[in-house]
């Protein structure tokens, strides 16, 4: 699908639900890759304001500086490296399963690397990065409808350091959806002993039309 300059991809992301494809969403941002940022400001999108803020405050109390190596999973068009360069942090790396919104998140010039991969896979094989690579991870816009289910939250996991930071948003409109599975998850990995809660807090104004939940966990 080529690139639109008046693709509605909003409304086409309301129509997302549990079954849809991989292939159906690299078709939706493809599309919309290039109106993107300009729509979701247009919806007063604050998911990546409020993460990259979350994540800078703990990382801050936890001790790590300015050079703390943060990946950002579902990387879009580079708006939550754009929060977390604003917050003073330089080393920053992005993946997404969209070349196209990769290649605007390239113009922007605050990512150390890009690359695609595939979230969600079994022992996050599509995922493309080694275990333990990163000081925490920042995943945004990504645990919603028709996009990664809780299997994603495996690869959260799996990026980080022992000791590391993650920090992600659930779009509150699954956020107890079975079919989706996140609190499934997120309480195996917990009994596991994987990862343990760090804080948890609710955005009712996530965007115009929603609300979402953040969290951050220590990578164990």
């Amino acid at each position: 699908m080529m690139e639109e300059e008046n693709y509605d991809g909003y409304g086409h992301v309301k129509q997302l639900n549990a079954d849809t494809t991989k292939e159906e969403l690299v078709q939706l941002y493809s599309a919309w890759s290039k109106t993107y940022d300009k729509d979701v400001h247009d919806l007063a999108y604050l998911g990546p304001a409020v993460a990259a803020d979350q994540l800078s405050k703990k990382l801050k109390e936890f001790g790590y500086k300015s050079d703390v190596s943060i990946l950002d999973l579902g990387c879009g068009t580079g708006l939550v490296g754009e929060e977390l360069h604003n917050h003073g942090f330089q080393n920053i790396h992005g993946l997404d399963l969209s070349q196209e919104l990769l290649n605007v998140a390239q113009e922007k010039g605050i990512y150390r690397s890009l690359q695609q991969g595939l979230m969600g896979s079994d022992g996050c094989k599509d995922l493309g990065v080694p275990a333990n690579q990163y000081d925490a991870v920042i995943c945004v816009g990504v645990f919603t409808s028709g996009h990664v289910k809780g299997k994603g939250l495996d690869d959260v996991v799996h990026v980080v350091k022992p000791g590391g930071l993650a920090s992600f948003g659930v779009n509150e409109t699954v956020a107890d959806d079975p079919e989706y599975g996140y609190h499934k998850k997120m309480n195996q990995l917990s009994a596991e002993g994987r990862w343990k809660l760090i804080s948890k807090i609710h955005e009712p104004q996530y965007f115009k039309e929603g609300s979402a939940w953040f969290y951050i966990y220590q990578i164990v």
